[in-house]
């Protein structure tokens, strides 16, 4: 949960920026005025509530389709695995 918000909007695809600078993608499930509720589409190990920063990307997911993808398998993330 993300308190003290503004202008976000459900499914925003957002950044989110860990103490030790390593960054993950995330989405946000529930908008609410000062509140967002945001899914991590990659591992939660390492995060704390203390010094995660989150920015907001003002859009929603996407990905490139095309007939080269066929057959590929991603993450959860967009990644190739």
């Amino acid at each position: 949960m993300v308190k003290e918000v503004e202008g976000i909007t459900y499914d925003e695809l957002c950044e989110i920026e860990l103490k030790d600078g390593s960054k993950r993608l995330g989405k946000v499930l529930e908008a609410r005025e000062g509140l967002a509720v945001v899914q991590l589409f990659e591992e939660a190990q390492g995060a704390t509530t203390e010094g995660t920063k989150v920015r907001f990307l003002g859009r929603a997911f996407e990905i490139g389709v095309s007939e080269d993808i066929l057959g590929r398998v991603f993450s959860g993330a967009g990644r190739p695995i």
